[in-house]
């Protein structure tokens, strides 16, 4: 089994994170291998000579585009680029993992899903909360019915913290949408989003979100850049048991009504499990054998739609129809 050649493009905050993981890897024994990284502050290339040893960078990501030797790229650029470089990579049959949000536009989500699947080429999207341990034994739980019927799920994202140019909605409901259709294996089909800014004259920094399932679960978010101390957390109620979930610690708490007891949960390296994935579905797909990529393109599309309805709701405050509740 061959090598397979990484390169990651945007390397600030984000991609030092990826591009340590996969260092990581490489140093124990997986056979892949960063070839290049990109970014256009010079700082940043340097930072990734000095601290991994990738001797090859460069500022313009098609220099490293341009490289045969590739197989795929990690894309961890602003937000507003995410479109073109992703373009550009799979026009350059390079498989991708794009972080979230996928894209700005649903159109364009839907676009870049189209022509990976023509090219016969991977495309995962960073929704990395996926490959959470403690979401993945909620979703078992789920699945067999443990918590009888859901009726809803309440899932808290807050931090104090200041983003200069982007806004709370974008930045942090695609895990929330995202986590509502891996535990319930459905999509939202009414959306009503309320939003405020108050530190700075417009890029929402407070949100809440309601998103209501075609039968009578709802899920609701609340988003904030204003709260004191890191919250990512999920509770689901049911008819016959609940949970708290804790996804920083990878904790489960079950509740009948009267007795609480935690699950046992191993937590793990989510970034590595998805590092892990893309590698296993590049591989399947280059020798022709089906998978199942468990963050595949289109989930990253639908939850760009949902993106755009709750944007939508807080401009015309109204609640949004989504359309349709399934992949």
């Amino acid at each position: 089994m061959r090598k397979l050649n990484i390169g990651i493009i945007g390397v600030g905050y984000w991609g030092k994170k990826i591009v340590e993981e996969y260092t990581q890897l490489a140093n124990a024994g997986e056979r892949v291998d960063i070839r290049c990284v990109s970014d256009l502050n010079e700082e940043n290339l340097s930072y990734c000579r000095q601290r991994f040893g990738i001797a090859q960078g460069c500022q313009e990501y098609e220099k490293l585009l341009a490289m045969p030797e590739i197989d795929a790229v990690n894309i961890c650029t602003p937000n507003e680029t995410h479109y073109q470089v992703c373009v550009d990579a799979l026009n350059m049959n390079k498989h991708v993992l794009l972080e979230k949000p996928m894209t700005l536009k649903a159109s364009q989500a839907h676009e870049l899903v189209r022509l990976a699947e023509n090219k016969g080429l991977n495309l995962s999207v960073g929704h990395i909360f996926r490959f959470n341990n403690a979401l993945r034994k909620a979703r078992d739980l789920v699945n067999d019915g443990f918590f009888g019927d859901i009726y809803y799920l309440d899932l808290q994202w807050t931090t104090l913290m200041k983003m200069a140019n982007r806004d709370i909605i974008t930045d942090l409901a695609p895990h929330p949408f995202d986590i509502i259709n891996f535990l319930t294996d459905m999509w939202p089909t009414r959306v009503t989003c309320r939003a405020k800014s108050y530190r700075r004259d417009n890029r929402e920094e407070v949100a809440f979100i309601t998103a209501e399932l075609d039968n009578v679960a709802m899920g609701h978010m609340h988003l904030s850049w204003l709260m004191p101390g890191k919250t990512r957390q999920v509770r689901i109620s049911g008819s016959e048991k609940s949970a708290q979930i804790d996804c920083l610690s990878q904790s489960v708490r079950i509740s009948d009504g009267e007795k609480t007891h935690d699950l046992k949960v191993e937590a793990n390296n989510t970034i590595r499990s998805e590092l892990m994935h893309f590698l296993q579905c590049i591989r399947k797909s280059n020798s022709g054998k089906t998978y199942n990529n468990d963050n595949h393109g289109m989930l990253g599309a639908r939850v760009v739609e949902l993106l755009e309805a709750a944007r939508k709701s807080l401009k015309e405050n109204k609640t949004v129809l989504v359309g349709r509740s399934h992949l």
